[in-house]
């Protein structure tokens, strides 16, 4: 936790001893009352500042916060990177959403698709939306309040019908057979990028056919067949770099 993030309702509330953020504060950092920590403020007007204990004892932690003055107080502003992703293992989804939001995408669409296990989508994470956690913490490991938007969709054309409405710039899709270009080969990029990455199983034909007649270009991340999790999280990786974020 390099940042500690709040929502805008917690600031001034009792957070019970069973948040994880209690702990943190009184075991790990050894804070008390009137201690300051860096902190910001998650979701609408994200800010960062500082976090001071207003109460700390055993039955939980009240925080006031304090915003920096000016222009110190507004976090970067997120990567134009929008990541559409099929539906991986709910526990494999936490760690993609925590890691896509330290990374900065600013927009993340799970998508069902044809090959992808019909199951994952009755998972809390995917039915309920329940993954605000991991991209709250995804946001303290990064020191940045901003979260990226999450967007749930049935199927990939579901998926390719809302992202017509407001996509521009550059669109990809990885697929590791029959694609000579590579990600690392990426030039002339318009942003925002769109990123278009399969569940375990990859793309069918037909969804190929949907990504191309979107406008999405083929790329391989070379030879090796990856996980969904390692292969989404190496072309965002190389897509930051060409964006001249990293």
């Amino acid at each position: 936790m390099n940042i500690l993030i709040l929502e805008a309702d917690e600031v001034g509330a009792r957070l019970p001893r069973s948040d994880r953020r209690w702990e943190h504060v009184k075991k790990v950092l050894k804070k008390g009352p009137g201690d300051r920590l860096a902190a910001g403020i998650a979701g609408g007007e994200a800010v960062i500042g500082q976090a001071i204990v207003r109460e700390l004892d055993d039955s939980g932690i009240v925080f006031d916060f304090e915003r920096l003055e000016g222009s110190s107080g507004a976090p970067p502003e997120l990567a134009p990177i929008i990541l559409v992703l099929g539906f991986p293992r709910p526990i494999q989804a936490n760690r993609i959403l925590k890691d896509l939001t330290s990374l900065g995408v600013s927009e993340i669409h799970l998508t069902g698709t044809d090959l992808g296990e019909k199951s994952y989508a009755q998972s809390s994470i995917f039915k309920d939306r329940d993954f605000r956690a991991p991209l709250i913490e995804g946001a303290e490991q990064a020191g940045n309040p901003r979260l990226p938007v999450v967007y749930t969709h049935r199927n990939l054309a579901r998926c390719l019908e809302t992202l017509d409405a407001e996509r521009s710039g550059t669109s990809i899709f990885l697929h590791p057979y029959g694609v000579e270009r590579r990600m690392g080969e990426l030039s002339a990029l318009t942003a925002p990028l769109t990123l278009a990455v399969g569940s375990e199983r990859g793309w069918t034909e037909r969804e190929l056919a949907q990504l191309r007649q979107a406008g999405f270009e083929a790329r391989s991340l070379g030879t090796r067949i990856l996980k969904t999790e390692t292969a989404t999280l190496a072309a965002v990786t190389l897509a930051l770099a060409h964006l001249g974020i990293l």
